[in-house]
């Protein structure tokens, strides 16, 4: 598969998680053993845990923001530079006399020009592989500040999770998968990056079980499969892909009957949608993966709204 290809899939990935609100995102769901109470009712999620979220997002949005550096202007530089070789070899012809009469004077001071430009060609071999490497290290600053954010905001609220019904399994897991996050970045992986934090997003949703969030975990596992499922597929790694989108039928069967209180031809429409995401991937065609993706995608983001909308204003009564 083309990494133009895969590129384009991971765009279309990203779309999601950068318009997740940037407080938590889930409410209700599968309940472990919270630390209050004789009612039973979950904590308040602690503010770490919504500026986890937050750096998850930052993170994911910046990767993608350089996919599409990567990509999109790296075309659009060749077909320009094609136009400007045309128009550079144009000029060449139309001013051959006068190269024909400056001939002898440019061979002449030859010598003189080949020496200034044999050192400056020394020089300038350093200098810009110097800058390349200073240039690169600042490109990736957002995400590096974004992951110390995320280590500490992790160790203020492991504690408070594990006393809230926080399973070690899940911890340990968050902690594997922001250590890989963090170095891939340092290595500046782009693809392994934006894996790592897919998978990081994935694993955020397990802090839903234990706290009181505006979205439910149900919400979080799907959009995690579709987006990982997609995001497989693009490296065409389709028995993944097809175990990931498999792997949402459940969560997905318990979040459909809320979303369509909420909106019942919403939730027909994400239905649908998700289908054909499924089907798309097991006929192992690429780009009706990316067309079904997004429509999928785009789905979930109007349901995120009507479902944080919906535990707004009954929190508020």
């Amino acid at each position: 598969m083309p990494r133009r290809k895969t590129a384009f899939i991971m765009l279309a990935i990203l779309l999601t998680i950068t318009l997740i609100p940037a407080g938590c995102g889930q409410k209700q769901s599968a309940s472990q053993k919270p630390q209050s109470s004789n009612s039973g009712q979950k904590p308040k999620a602690p503010t770490a845990a919504e500026d986890i979220l937050k750096d998850i997002t930052a993170i994911i949005t910046e990767l993608d923001r350089k996919v599409k550096i990567q990509k999109v202007p790296a075309l659009e530089q060749a077909s320009s530079g094609g136009e400007q070789g045309g128009q550079n070899q144009g000029k060449g012809s139309g001013s051959g006399s006068q190269g024909d009469s400056s001939q002898g004077s440019k061979s002449g001071s030859g010598s003189s020009e080949g020496g200034s430009q044999s050192q400056s060609s020394q020089q300038g071999g350093q200098q810009p592989s110097q800058a390349g490497e200073q240039k690169g290290i600042a490109a990736w600053q957002k995400e590096m500040q974004s992951l110390k954010n995320l280590h500490r905001n992790w160790n203020m609220l492991e504690p408070q999770a594990a006393e809230a019904g926080l399973p070690p399994s899940s911890r340990d897991g968050f902690e594997q998968v922001l250590d890989n996050l963090t170095l891939a970045v340092s290595r500046q992986h782009l693809e392994e990056s934006l894996t790592a934090a897919i998978e990081l997003y994935g694993q955020y949703g397990e802090l839903a079980r234990i706290y009181a969030m505006p979205l439910p975990a149900e919400f979080y596992q799907v959009q995690y499969g579709v987006m990982a499922a997609i995001a497989e597929a693009g490296r065409e790694k389709w028995d993944t892909a097809s175990e990931k989108i498999a792997a949402i039928e459940d969560p997905w069967s318990m979040l459909l009957p809320q979303a369509g209180k909420q909106d019942k031809m919403l939730a027909q429409r994400t239905d649908f949608s998700l289908r054909d995401l499924k089907d798309a991937i097991s006929s192992q065609e690429i780009n009706l993966v990316a067309i079904k993706g997004e429509i999928a995608i785009n789905n979930f983001k109007a349901l995120e709204k009507k479902l944080s909308q919906s535990q707004s204003s009954s929190g508020s009564q």
